[in-house]
């Protein structure tokens, strides 16, 4: 234990040393205003922790800053690389580990899944840590070995997290859990490689179906203490502490009397009390560094409290976890039934692990922090009619949860809640809508509490409580509502229409939030819970055909299916196995590029972003940044040694770091390098920049047509027979518009580089999916030859298109800096500046005119598609229009006109099947209009219209092999589509509020090859055998190194286990193109094949005069004979047609909406993918999985807003931005790969399916589709309308045409 002193002027912390002490005395002068002053030591006073990880002891102090993480902890030091990190607010769960914690129902410490980036290291005093390196990871019961084993590790960057989160629930229920329970934890992760099935499989095959204990309240431990008679605490021996550290002090109280005490001697000070601090995933200004005084309520054991005799009293620091878990131990007693409403909301507030961590008292004081904070759990709270018991100013007092957010809790804290039994004639509901099934904040949440006489015609003889949450931050109680209901019959559909009368008028939602969903929505979404608690109430006493209204979908476990070909007698190709890397990603060995440790001395380095979107710069002012501690270099445009440039000729120019004009709000200007990553975050918002001439930014395509922002020509029309011809003369003539919005990659590992200076240029570590262009942007800024730069990549933690070019920039910062100070140095963006400086998906938006036959035949096409470029075109897809402008449908006459449109967005970039994706989607909603004009059925027009062998596509290439009519006929008549279009049919005629949907989406992709240059070196190894491969291509989850080595050890006849792949590099396969377009694995494949047919031919002669030896010895003989065993091969594909060929698929999807919130469920995808002879089928199925659900994210969640005004990017965490969770994958989840299909013109007989899936998702928009139109059909508006992508909650609710008149019970 070590004294820490404050000097009584500047405050700064001081720890005497013993030459300063005499006789109890320290005398000193201040480090740092110079004051000389003396303290009588004390005791009570540490300088350090001890913490303890996978077994070890550690201690730590004043070495880490006091708001350091956990998480940064374990990495810096190096002691956990397997635990990653993304977004550093508790979204992604990448950085998951297992702590035990305090339980107080057991009073003991359990095993929970925390995030190490929220919890703070200093609160981690005493703390048992579990990281990924310390579990079990190799027997067959393991649960990283279980993950690999069942295709869940794709790229491996989330497969830690996944694998922790299992663990800490396996070991908190002592290694029984269910399938259910299993698929509930599901929502700590995310994974944007494998969608999820195939995670859920493997950490369900841990669970147990057997019936299981549900404990119940008797089991809650109520020891009471000896000397006071008050339930224990284990509070009586522990003495409250303090924490000196060289930037805050942390004060650790054990008793509510010492917390009490803290908060008094620190009132007026710049002081916040921490638990779990998870609140700054929503709010940064609650990150611990914005504080001098920190108070850790984690020792205070009273706070922990449980009392359920004779008033249930439910302690402050019960976290939400252990809040669910009392409530579901008491939810069978008699009068508290409504805590099973309590629970089911809890279970939806963030993620399992953020509930481990958060408690549901600092739940309460964000909500009262920030009005507008949607808490699900004051919402609840205020449901139940809870009380608080807080303290205030060092008195106890109790008072109503309706009195909470006007109470002035500066310098209070609450102890506990009550709750009350409740008679059963109450009906409590609590209610959530959200974007998204898992972690997702509530955009309406709601929860009703009326005591009724259901033999008086439900009448309500008391008042009753109508909440509702993110209507505004003022809106709590829809008072006079309640005040009208009172005395009336809610069965009495006068009453129910006056209630709503009166409740239109009191929600006044607030639109002032640009971040929000609409007002509309939200006002719509609020009356129509009120009506479902109506129809809940009255149960069947309303007509049948509303019912549905009365409750929200509820989602059944999910399971998959997957059928395929394979052929034994040629594996290892062909055959279904894991990823060789799948074990090591899965158990936290596999190194990822910020995994690498630091060089001697390496420095680190950000980007300073403008702040404006359309502004010239006026003077850039780094002097402020400059002089913070350890800051040290700032380099703008004019420090650039070469060219101010990433894009080599002919690409159009892109710059480093604006020169003059700023374009898109968080545009790079500059670059700051410092000498430690807190110090460079710390100091980049320093930099002052002025700006002149600002513009309003231009940010939609519309009002880039309008304002004629539009890049010169950059793609050719289509021109194939006279479209406008053959449309004039058509029977049926269809126009419309249709969009498709952007989409963030969600790439897990954000990008990254590291410069290493060498003796003759940079050795370069870069999150990049082309090596050579990587290369030869760093050697243009610097001006520098290509040949001295050498850039290595082993791994991607996921791309999708992400890091093609748009790592270009960030490869080239970091060797400006590095440049610059002559040090090695580590660019890693930020996640959130990932998100906002980084180019997306193009958003695409579609005008056309068609002309139809009187029986359903396309006879003329004529669409202008408007792409988004940002503020540059490099990386515009136009030209590949081509890929999916006819999807399967033969016309004989198009027209289609290219228009790249400029914007003050970031340059916009590929994402997983960039020009495909948006173009069939456009097609796909054109049949669907012209199905809705004829008045036909949408898949039998589809099938009418679909290609036939040996057309020609518009793209002039003949359909030599096409089979999409066989593959729709197949997979209708497999997935039973006739008898299941009945069904909905029946279901939706009996159910008014719940409508089923069914769609099926056809698909022709084409595989182009052209310009598919890629290197391959196989090496055999003259002394054992083994063989060493080095290819163009980047392993970034593809699978795309399994590939090669089955191709390897079956060209050569070895096993697979003496084969290696090396990192891809600028040396060995130099000159190759990107990873991408889905053609990389297949193309490199080929590559390794003519190398190893080249050695097989070599060796021939040995091997036969070898007869009977083993592999072995023929290779040692060739090696004694002189022999070269390498064999390198480059290959360069030349397809006679635009594409080589064509990938064919086609997908059913059936999902249910909930028409009252807008909701979904997808309950089956049925797709049927012509995968070729499949190289890999458990592969090629997990990509087809992923892509597809990639493609619901898309389709139906992921939204990127920005200030109209600013240009600022809005949704550039995970708070906003909701990718696909595992409740948002089918329930019933059926690949199929077409058997017997070899490829005739593939590598090996094998096709693509990296991207061919993701372009069938949208069956499941077009699913909602139908569902709604089934809907309008009941009221009357049965007219076509545009369903753009993404089809949130939101636009769905809102496509409905819901309004209140339609709420009625008979």
């Amino acid at each position: 234990m070590r004294e820490s002193l404050s000097c009584p002027v500047c405050s700064a912390l001081h720890i005497p040393q013993k030459r300063n002490l005499k006789n109890g005395i320290f005398m000193g002068t201040c480090q740092s205003c110079g004051h000389f002053f003396k303290f009588r030591c004390s005791n009570g006073v540490e300088s350090s922790i001890t913490v303890t990880v996978n077994g070890k002891s550690y201690s730590v102090g004043s070495e880490y800053s006091g708001s350091s993480t956990l998480n940064s902890f374990l990495r810096d030091s190096r002691i956990s690389m397997g635990t990653k990190y993304m977004c550093k607010e508790g979204g992604c769960g990448t950085c998951l580990v297992q702590a035990k914690l305090y339980e107080p129902i057991t009073m003991e410490r359990q095993t929970y899944a925390v995030n190490s980036c929220l919890v703070p290291l200093f609160s981690c005093d005493g703390w048992e840590i579990t990281t990924i390196e310390g579990i079990d990871s190799t027997s067959d019961q393991s649960v990283p070995k279980r993950l690999a084993q069942y295709n869940g590790s794709q790229c491996g960057f989330c497969s830690p997290g996944q694998v922790m989160n299992i663990h800490a629930l396996l070991d908190y229920h002592g290694g029984t859990v269910t399938k259910q329970m299993v698929e509930d934890a599901s929502d700590s992760v995310i994974c944007r490689c494998t969608g999820f099935r195939s995670i859920l499989d493997a950490m369900k095959s841990f669970a147990e179906e057997n019936s299981q204990h549900v404990s119940d309240i008797e089991d809650v431990h109520t020891k009471r203490c000896d000397r006071t008679g008050q339930i224990c605490t284990g509070s009586c021996h522990k003495q409250s502490s303090q924490l000196a550290l060289k930037d805050v002090q942390w004060f650790k109280p054990t008793t509510v009397e010492d917390l009490i005490k803290m908060i008094k001697d620190n009132k007026g000070k710049n002081y916040r009390l921490v638990f779990g601090n998870t609140g700054y995933g929503v709010y940064k200004e609650l990150d611990p560094k914005n504080y001098d005084i920190l108070i850790d309520l984690r020792g205070v054991t009273e706070l922990y409290g449980i009392d359920f005799d004779p008033t249930i009293v439910l302690g402050s620091s019960l976290s939400l976890s252990q809040l669910y878990d009392v409530l579901n131990r008491g939810s069978n007693e008699p009068k508290f039934g409504y805590f099973k409403e309590m629970c089911k909301i809890i279970s939806k507030v963030a993620t399992a692990s953020v509930r481990n961590l958060g408690t549901w008292a600092g739940n309460l004081m964000l909500k009262h922090k920030h009005p507008e904070f949607q808490s699900d759990i004051y919402t609840m709270l205020e449901v139940v009619r809870a009380q608080l018991n807080i303290v205030v100013n060092g008195e106890t007092k109790v008072i109503p949860i309706s009195e909470f957010l006007s109470q002035d809790m500066t310098d209070c804290v609450i102890v506990a809640m009550f709750l009350n039994s409740v008679p059963d004639n109450h009906h409590i509901r609590i209610y959530k809508v959200n974007k998204r099934t898992q972690s997702a904040h509530s955009d309406v949440n709601a929860g009703m509490n009326f005591g009724v006489d259901a033999t008086q015609n439900f009448l309500i003889k008391s008042k009753p409580t109508i909440v509702f949450g993110g209507i505004s931050k003022n809106f709590v109680h829809a008072t006079k509502t309640e005040e009208y209901l009172v005395g009336k019959a809610l069965g009495d559909q006068n009453t129910l229409k006056g209630a709503l009368t009166m409740l239109s008028q009191e929600l006044i939602p607030d639109d002032s939030d640009q971040n929000l969903t609409s007002a509309d929505f939200r006002k719509n979404v609020a009356m129509a819970l009120f009506y479902r608690f109506v129809l809940d109430v009255l149960g069947n006493r309303a007509s049948s055909q509303f019912r549905s209204g009365s409750t929200p979908l509820t989602r059944p476990l999910s399971s998959g299916r997957q059928t395929y070909d394979t052929k034994p007698l040629e594996w290892p190709l062909t055959e279904p196995m894991t990823k060789v890397e799948a074990v090591n990603q899965a158990s936290g060995r596999a190194v990822y590029i910020n995994d690498i440790a630091g060089q001697p001395g390496e420095c680190f380095a950000a980007f300073v972003l403008s702040t404006e979107a359309s502004a010239k710069i006026q003077n850039i002012d780094p002097s402020e940044a400059l002089a913070m501690p350890g800051v040290l270099k700032f380099i703008a445009a004019k420090d650039i040694p070469g060219i101010n440039n990433v894009s080599p000729p002919p690409f159009p120019t892109e710059e480093v770091l604006v020169s003059d004009r700023v374009e898109y709000y968080s545009q790079p200007i500059g670059i700051l390098v410092a000498e430690s990553q807190n110090a460079v975050d710390s100091a980049v918002d320093k930099v002052k920049v002025t700006y002149t001439n600002i513009q309003p930014p231009i940010l939609t395509m519309e009002d880039a047509i309008d304002k004629k922002s539009i890049f010169p020509k950059v793609a050719d029309e289509i021109k194939v027979g006279d479209a406008e011809g053959a449309i004039a003369k058509s029977a049926v003539k269809v126009t419309g518009r249709i969009k498709c919005g952007t989409q963030y990659h969600m790439a897990m590992e954000t990008q990254i580089t590291i410069c290493n200076p060498t003796e003759d240029g940079f050795d370069v570590y870069s999150s990049t999916q082309w090596v050579d262009r990587c290369q030869k942007s760093i050697a243009m800024v610097l001006g520098i030859p290509d040949s001295s730069i050498s850039v290595s990549v082993r791994r991607l933690g996921g791309a999708y298109g992400s890091k093609i070019s748009r790592n270009f920039i960030v490869a080239a910062g970091c060797a400006l800096a590095s440049n610059a100070i002559k040090r090695p140095v580590r660019l890693s963006l930020d996640f959130h500046v990932n998100m906002k400086m980084v180019g997306k998906r193009f958003p695409w938006m579609a005008d056309y005119t068609i002309g139809l036959s009187s029986d359903g035949m396309l006879e003329g096409v004529k669409i202008t598609y408007y792409t988004d470029c940002g503020i540059n075109p490099i990386d515009n897809s136009l030209a590949g229009m081509v890929l999916g402008m006819d999807n399967g449908y033969y016309c004989p006459n198009w027209h289609l006109i290219p228009v790249a449109l400029k914007t003050n967005t970031a340059c916009n970039t590929s994402c997983r099947s960039p020009g495909s994706c948006p173009t069939i989607f456009i097609m796909e909603s054109i049949m669907e209009h012209c199905a809705k004009m004829l008045d036909k059925d949408p898949t039998d027009f589809r099938r009418q219209n679909l290609y036939k062998k040996g057309q020609v596509t518009p793209a002039k290439m003949p359909l030599t092999y096409c089979n999409i009519r066989e593959l729709t006929s197949q997979l209708l008549s497999s997935a039973d589509y006739v008898t299941r279009q009945q069904q909905v049919s029946s279901y939706n005629q009996a159910n008014r509020w719940k409508k089923k949907g069914l769609s099926v989406v056809p698909m022709k992709f084409g595989i182009d090859w052209t310009g598919g240059n890629y290197t391959a070196l196989v090496a055999i190894h003259g002394y054992d055998g083994s063989v060493s491969i080095s290819h163009g291509g980047i392993e970034s989850g593809q699978g795309i190194n399994t590939k090669v080595i089955q191709v390897c050890a079956t060209t050569l006849g070895i096993p697979m286990d003496i084969i290696r792949v090396k990192p891809t590099d600028s040396l060995s396969t130099a000159n190759s193109v990107t990873t991408g377009g889905s053609i990389t694995s297949e193309l490199c494949c080929k590559a390794v094949l003519q190398c190893c047919d080249a050695l097989n031919k070599r060796i021939a002669p040995v091997k036969q005069k070898m007869a009977g030896k083993s592999w072995k010895d023929v290779i040692f003989q060739c090696f004694s004979e002189n022999m070269d065993l390498s064999e390198r091969y480059w290959e360069v594909p030349n397809s006679p047609n635009v594409f080589q060929y064509n990938s064919y698929g086609v997908t059913l999807t059936e999902v249910t909406l909930d028409v009252l919130t807008g909701q979904h469920i997808i309950d089956r995808v049925d797709m049927l993918f012509d995968c070729g002879e499949s190289m890999n089928p458990e592969i090629d199925i997990g990509q087809c999985e992923g892509a597809f659900v990639m493609g619901l994210g898309y389709f139906l969640l992921e939204e990127i807003k920005y200030d109209q005004k600013t240009g600022q990017q809005l949704t550039d965490g995970t708070w906003e931005y909701k990718v696909p969770l595992a409740k948002d994958i089918p329930v019933d989840f059926r690949i199929n790969l077409l058997k017997n299909a070899p490829n005739p013109v593939g590598i090996l007989r094998a096709k693509a399916c990296g991207e061919p899936p993701l372009c069938m998702s949208c069956s499941a928009l077009f699913a909602i589709k139908h569902a709604v139109e089934a809907f309008r059909r009941d009221i009357g508006k049965d007219t076509y309308f545009a369903l753009d992508a993404p089809a949130t909650v939101e636009k769905v609710q809102q496509a409905c045409m819901i309004d209140a008149s339609q709420f009625v019970i008979q």
